[in-house]
C-alpha cells in the first residue's frame, strides 16, 4: 500500500510536536543541509569491511555495492521535502501482513528509537545523522525485499520433499537492480511473484482478514446431515456462515429454511473446498465449514510463502500439477488450455515430491520396468505361489546386466541372490500394465513421471493419493496431443494409432515407441492448499501434512502496532 502525498503545509503542521525540522528529516537540502556532505558520510561508513553495530545482520556486501552503484547518493534522503518512496516504504513495512509477511520482522520499534536518538542531530542538520538514517532504512528495505522475493524461510529447511529451485540464489542481484528504480512501486514490483494467482491470493487474504476483524464466522452445530427442506436453528447458523464468506448470495431472508439458494451455496462451498458437490451438509462439509477463520488465514499466508519459493516465472507453455488439488493444467501462451484429474503418490510411503523438470520425450505402449522394491513387496509373493503368474500377466524377466537378454522365469531360483541378478518388466500394451498406453518423460532423480493408467475408475474418487509416486493422468490422448502439438504430423488420430498398435521391433512386435520432443516442455509439480481459480478462493485438504509442518516453522503471527505505525508515518510526513 502506497500512501498518497499531502501538501507540504499539512506535513509541517502534522510534525510540529517533534521539532520544526523533522517534517523534512529525510531531506537534507530542504533544511539547508548538503546532500554532498551526506554522501560523504555514507561513503565513510560503507568503506568499512564490517558494518557498524546498528547494521548488524545487514547484507553488508550488498549494502556497500548499492551505494557504490549510486556514487554514495542516499536512497531515502532527497531534495524534496518528503520523498514519496520513504513514506511508501514505511507504509509497506507496517502493512506487511497484506502479503502474508510479519511487520515485527522489520524492527519498526527500533526504527522509532533510532529516530528519537537521531532527532537532535537531525534538527541540527548533521550529515552523519542523515547518513545513518538512510542506511537504516536501506537495511529494512533489503530485508522486506528479500522476503517478498524468496520468502521468509528457506523451503529446503521448512518443507520436506520440496525440490523446486527457488529465487534465493539470485536475491542480492535482483535487489541490487531493484533499488535503481525512482519510485517505490518500481522497486518492489519485480520482487513480488509474477505467477498467475499470487495477486489474487493477496486479495483473498485481505478478505479473510476483514472477516476476522468483524468477528469471524459462527460454528455450525453438529447433528444429522442438513439438506433441502430442513428448518431450524442449525439452518439459521448455516445460512449466516455461508453468507459471511459470500457463498450464499441474494437477500438475507428471515425464515431459517434450507431452500434452493442454500443448497446452491453449499454446492459452491463444496466446490471451492474440494468436497464432492451434492448440496448437502455431511461430515466433510461440516468439518470444512467449522475451520476457524484464523486457520484459513494462516493457510493463505503459508501458500503466499510457497509462491515465493517458486521460480520468477514459468514461461508461456508448461504443465502444472497441484498435488492437493489432484489436477493437471496445461498452459499455452500463459493461459490454461487443458485440465484433467490426476492420481498422485500415497501419503504414507510414496508421496509425490514437489519439483520441476523438463519433459523431453513421450513413449507409446511403454514397457513397465518394475522397481525392485515393488517387485519384492508385491509381485514376488505371487510368483512364488504360482510360477505362471509372470507369463499370464505379460511380464518378462531380463538379465540385470544385459537388458536385451530375456530369461526363462521357470529356470530362475527366486531366492535373494537370484533376484539381484535379474530385472522384471511388463510388456507394452498389456491390459494390466500400470503405465497404460503412454508415458510422458522428464528424467529426474525421483523416477517420477506422468503416465496413463488402466484403472480409470480411480479418477472418480475425491481424494486420489493412490500411486507409487508417479502422476496418473485422466486424459492421456489429449495430453499427448498438447505435448506433440506442432511437431511433425502428430494429431489425435495418429496418437490413438500409436497407443493401440504394436510397434514392430524384432520378433515380439511389442516394443515401446519413443518420440523425442523438439522443444523441452517445463513440468512443475507443486503443493498449494489455498489458491484462486477463476476469481474464486479455494482451499484443499493437506494430504501429505505439509501445512502443519511449515506453519509450525513460520512462527506466530505478529500484527503491526497501529500506534507505532502512525507515529512513524508522522515522523516521515505521512
Amino acid at each position: 500500500m502506497v500512501i498518497s502525498s499531502r501538501p507540504v503545509t499539512v506535513l509541517f503542521r502534522a510534525a510540529r510536536t517533534v521539532g520544526p525540522c523533522l517534517v523534512a528529516l529525510l531531506a537534507s537540502v530542504a533544511c539547508g543541509g548538503s546532500a554532498d556532505r551526506v554522501s560523504d558520510e555514507i561513503r565513510n561508513i560503507t568503506s568499512a569491511e564490517s558494518p557498524p553495530a546498528y547494521l548488524e545482520g545487514a547484507r553488508w556486501k550488498l549494502v556497500r555495492q548499492i551505494y557504490q552503484d549510486r556514487q554514495y547518493r542516499p536512497l531515502w534522503v532527497g531534495s524534496r521535502p518528503v520523498p514519496e518512496r520513504t513514506k511508501a516504504l514505511i507504509a509497506n513495512l507496517c502493512d506487511a501482513e497484506r502479503e502474508g509477511l510479519r511487520p515485527a520482522d522489520y524492527r519498526l520499534s527500533e526504527l522509532r528509537r533510532t529516530l528519537e536518538r537521531l532527532r537532535p542531530s537531525l534538527e541540527k542538520q548533521r550529515p552523519e545523522a542523515f547518513a545513518v538514517l538512510d542506511l537504516e532504512l536501506t537495511k529494512r528495505f533489503l530485508d522486506y525485499g528479500a522476503d517478498l522475493l524468496a520468502g521468509r524461510l528457506d523451503p529446503k529447511v521448512v518443507a520436506s520433499e520440496w525440490y523446486i529451485r527457488a529465487r534465493r540464489s539470485s536475491i542480492e542481484g535482483t535487489l541490487r537492480g531493484a533499488v535503481q528504480a525512482e519510485e517505490f512501486e518500481g522497486m518492489v514490483a519485480p520482487l513480488r511473484p509474477q505467477l498467475p494467482g499470487y495477486a489474487e491470493l493477496v486479495k483473498g487474504l485481505a478478505g479473510y482478514r476483514k472477516i476476522l476483524e468483524q468477528g469471524g464466522w459462527p460454528r455450525v452445530p453438529g447433528g444429522r446431515r442438513l439438506r433441502g427442506g430442513d428448518r431450524g436453528a442449525r439452518v439459521a447458523v448455516l445460512r449466516r456462515r455461508l453468507r459471511i464468506t459470500g457463498d450464499l448470495r441474494g437477500p438475507a431472508g428471515r425464515k431459517p429454511v434450507y431452500n434452493r439458494a442454500v443448497a446452491r451455496a453449499v454446492a459452491r462451498f463444496q466446490a471451492r473446498h474440494g468436497i464432492p458437490v451434492d448440496g448437502i451438509v455431511g461430515a466433510a462439509t461440516l468439518a470444512a465449514l467449522n475451520v476457524p477463520v484464523q486457520v484459513r488465514i494462516r493457510q493463505i499466508q503459508l501458500n503466499l510463502e510457497r509462491y515465493r519459493w517458486l521460480p520468477a516465472e514459468f514461461g508461456g507453455r508448461y504443465i502444472y500439477v497441484n498435488l492437493p488439488d489432484y489436477k493437471l493444467y496445461a498452459y499455452d501462451a500463459g493461459k490454461p488450455v487443458l485440465t484433467m484429474r490426476v492420481v498422485v503418490g500415497d501419503e504414507y510411503q510414496n508421496a509425490t515430491p514437489v519439483f520441476a523438470d523438463s519433459m523431453t520425450f513421450v513413449v507409446f505402449r511403454p514397457y513397465w520396468h518394475v522397481p525392485q522394491r515393488i517387485f519384492v513387496r508385491e509381485i514376488l509373493p505371487r510368483v512364488r505361489k504360482k510360477r505362471s503368474y509372470l507369463a499370464r500377466n505379460h511380464f518378462e524377466v531380463i538379465d540385470a546386466k544385459r537388458e536385451s537378454r530375456v530369461l526363462n522365469p521357470r529356470r530362475i531360483k527366486w531366492s535373494r541372490a537370484g533376484i539381484s541378478k535379474v530385472r522384471v518388466r511388463q510388456r507394452g500394451g498389456s491390459p494390466t500394465n500400470p503405465l497404460g498406453l503412454v508415458k510422458f518423460m522428464f528424467p529426474n532423480q525421483f523416477a517420477v513421471y506422468l503416465h496413463d493408467t488402466p484403472t480409470r475408475k480411480l479418477f472418480n474418487r475425491p481424494e486420489r493419493t493412490l500411486s507409487h509416486g508417479c502422476v496418473w493422468v485422466e486424459k492421456p490422448v489429449e495430453l499427448a496431443d498438447y505435448v506433440l502439438a506442432g511437431q511433425d504430423d502428430w494429431d489425435e488420430k495418429k496418437i490413438r494409432e500409436a497407443m493401440q498398435t504394436a510397434h514392430s521391433a524384432g520378433e515380439d512386435g511389442d516394443a515401446d515407441r519413443t518420440i523425442t520432443l523438439k522443444r523441452p516442455l517445463p513440468v512443475y509439480i507443486v503443493y498449494f492448499t489455498a489458491f484462486v481459480r477463476n476469481g474464486i478462493l479455494n482451499f484443499r485438504r493437506d494430504p501429505y501434512g505439509k501445512d502443519r509442518e511449515a506453519i509450525a516453522k513460520l512462527g506466530k503471527l505478529s500484527p503491526s502496532d497501529p500506534r507505532l505505525c502512525e507515529e512513524l508515518q508522522k515522523l516521515v510526513g505521512g
